[in-house]
């Protein structure tokens, strides 16, 4: 991220508009990349999936504030390296085939290919570090389960991830000094954050409004014992998940024809990769922003994928049965609509939500341009947080 950075500013000096640009660009590449990568899943509506993520106005803090160039940058490199992965010469597609053994894979450009740009992923931000757990659902979610031999294909990723992570905790430790009382959470209560973070994030992607720069930061009290629902809510949900979708071994194959199966499989895999991706910031490791606040936005950029593509698989399958399903009418059957006017039906109704996301979209960017803009927005919706109130009285001092 900073080489970017650098290269930048080498070419364009201190101008915003390109490194706005840039992030913009990166982020619809991203977008564009999501959507192959859930064609090569088959996942139901992967289009529809995309756009909804390009433009749901949780996404505003990583592309208009010109710092989270390092999220869409490691974004981008982690797509590319599930996307390579996934085009292995000897990886099946879905609902054929199965993998081959490790050493095979190991051979393959492809592979290669993909190991490199999760290595890019993780120098741009180490929050990527999830990423063997993310192949490993994506191999569970092609076969319906994980040979040892599979898990070959993920050690190498593996090596990279613990190397990553280490360094990053060393980092946030000894340079950006995350540690003191801001920091000096128990076990008990990181636990508590990370039940909380996982249900704050999910009902901002249900409903993004308030959409604040800096959060309130909780308080925690381990001893209360509603404290800990959300924790419990979270385990006892996916453990029920992973029960309905575990308790037939349905091949890929018969997916199609026990809806049930493929449905419970599909939930299960989007929370899993929901979980999975939110727990480098749920609170168990020392982060130097949650001097601030224990969640944000921007920290669900990657993780955020999972629900909203199953939105869209979901707003696709429920809209390809309802025009399907012929309408019973005074003891007739009557005909369908003509595709051409199930098409357009179908077009119109997503178009106008994406038009309701990007206005959304819009209207959060206007926080962005000047930080006056941005920590007068702060505290419209947030009166005490400290840190705008500082920033808005530093302010002037600058522009002197």
């Amino acid at each position: 991220m900073l080489t970017t950075f650098w290269v930048l500013y080498n070419f364009v000096g201190l101008n915003p508009l390109p490194y706005h640009l840039l992030n913009v660009v990166i982020h619809s590449a991203s977008a564009i990349l999501l959507w192959r990568v859930l064609q090569l899943l088959q996942v139901r509506g992967a289009w529809l999936g995309a756009a909804l993520w390009a433009l749901h106005p949780v996404m505003v803090q990583s592309v208009a504030w010109v710092t989270e160039l390092k999220n869409t940058q490691s974004c981008l490199f982690y797509l590319l390296s599930i996307f390579f992965f996934l085009r292995c010469e000897d990886a099946p597609q879905p609902r054929s085939g199965s993998f081959s053994t490790a050493a095979g894979a190991l051979k393959k450009a492809p592979f290669l290919v993909s190991l490199l740009f999760f290595i890019l992923a993780t120098l741009s931000k180490p929050s990527v570090v999830m990423l063997p757990f993310v192949l490993a659902l994506c191999i569970w979610w092609i076969r319906g389960k994980i040979r040892w031999r599979d898990a070959l294909l993920v050690v190498p990723f593996a090596v990279v991830s613990a190397l990553a992570s280490a360094w990053t905790i060393w980092e946030q430790k000894f340079h950006a000094r995350a540690v003191g009382i801001d920091w000096a959470q128990t076990l008990p209560e990181r636990f508590i954050i990370a039940g909380r973070a996982i249900w704050f994030y999910l009902s901002k992607l249900i409903w993004p409004n308030p959409l604040i720069f800096i959060y309130p930061r909780w308080d925690i009290h381990p001893t209360l014992l509603l404290a800990w629902l959300p924790l419990l809510g979270a385990l006892i949900l996916l453990a029920l998940i992973w029960s309905a979708a575990t308790r037939r071994r349905f091949q890929i194959a018969d997916i199609s024809a026990h809806p049930k199966a493929s449905w419970s499989r599909a939930v299960f895999f989007a929370a899993a990769y929901y979980v999975v991706s939110l727990f480098p910031v749920l609170g168990f490791f020392s982060v130097y922003f949650f001097r601030y606040s224990f969640v944000s936005d921007h920290f669900q950029y990657l993780a955020s994928m999972g629900p909203i593509a199953l939105a869209g698989a979901g707003l696709a399958t429920f809209a390809a049965r309802l025009w399907e399903t012929p309408i019973e009418l005074q003891g007739r059957a009557v005909s369908q609509p003509p595709r051409v006017l199930k098409k357009a039906t179908l077009f119109a109704a997503c178009s106008l939500l994406l038009l309701l996301l990007g206005f959304l979209t819009w209207r959060q960017t206007t926080q962005y341009p000047v930080l006056n803009a941005l920590y007068t927005a702060t505290l419209k919706k947030y009166q005490v947080c400290w840190m705008a109130h500082y920033n808005l009285g530093y302010l002037p001092s600058e522009q002197c």
